[in-house]
């Protein structure tokens, strides 16, 4: 025992599941189901422009689609207050078994790690570049420890001013970092060094769960530290190509249809891949109270 103190106690017993949400655990973008419908715009029409736009004016494109969404003559005419955007959510379309993955989920890692003897917290994020207006309408916001998606800041009067946060596939992979370190208000800095062992939740106690190419920064970071990636494809098709190349280029463990139902293969998937992880946790406490013990002092 170091300096006759008594043991410190084990604190890597977190695990994180970090979700992407449009495509991952809704159908559509979130604007499709809510924001589209109400203004009768055509998605394809829509993302067609936001992309001709960034490509010909330089426009990063989830600061561009926010923009159109302040300044367009029809939203200048009927503005996106926050209180609308919140209400929306209510349409959105889920994958089967979303609204009663989560309480499963939770209950499954309790079981697990009674059995093992050892305390273990589940947590789970979003990290989207959607709307955080709608987000926090949805009826599975309970579950979620944090979310974060663009954001606009409103006039007193509820309509938008301006674009407060856009989050973008590269910017996404600052929240994991976040999440690791245990800062997650955005006016802590997480810049600032910090040893693996005051990490909050390591990356090997991290998934991240998402669809296409604005994961891949998040899916690589995740695998490169030694956390688990799975990409999912809407449940009722084949995988996508999109999927298939994910696995293949190493930057996902796993592929699995988007049915969040229990006993379906994505299920089956984390229930494995939180066994594992709750697994080598017993491990690391083992080693972890050892060190505290016996390290010279």
């Amino acid at each position: 025992m170091r300096n006759g103190q008594e043991p410190q106690k084990f604190q890597h017993n977190i695990i994180a599941i970090c979700y992407d949400f449009d495509g991952t655990l809704s159908r559509r973008s979130m604007q499709e189901d809510t924001i589209f419908q109400e203004y009768r715009i055509d998605s394809e029409q829509f993302w067609k422009g936001i992309n001709q736009t960034a490509k010909d004016e330089g426009y990063d494109k989830v600061l561009c689609y926010l923009n159109r969404l302040i300044f367009d003559p029809r939203f200048q005419k009927e503005p996106l207050t926050e209180t609308k955007l919140t209400n929306m959510a209510r349409k959105i379309q889920y994958y089967p078994g979303v609204e009663n993955f989560f309480p499963y989920i939770n209950e499954f890692i309790q079981k697990e790690s009674s059995k093992l003897n050892i305390k273990v917290n589940l947590e789970h994020y979003i990290i989207s570049s959607g709307m955080k207006a709608i987000l926090n309408g949805v009826a599975i916001k309970k579950y979620f420890k944090e979310i974060y998606a663009c954001e606009y800041e409103y006039n007193k009067d509820g309509t938008p001013k301006c674009v407060k946060m856009a989050i973008n596939d590269t910017t996404k992979t600052q929240f994991l970092f976040r999440i690791n370190k245990g800062k997650l208000r955005l006016d802590q800095d997480i810049n600032e060094h910090m040893d693996e062992e005051e990490r909050r939740i390591p990356f090997f106690n991290m998934i991240y769960i998402g669809d296409g190419d604005s994961d891949i920064p998040c899916m690589t970071v995740a695998c490169k530290n030694g956390g688990y990636a799975l990409a999912v494809y809407p449940s009722e098709e084949k995988a996508s190509e999109k999927c298939l190349q994910l696995f293949r280029n190493k930057r996902v463990n796993h592929i699995a249809p988007a049915d969040f139902n229990s006993g379906s293969t994505l299920v089956q998937i984390l229930e494995t891949v939180l066994k594992t992880i709750t697994q080598n946790m017993v491990l690391r406490r083992s080693m972890y109270d050892q060190k505290q013990v016996y390290a010279d002092g």
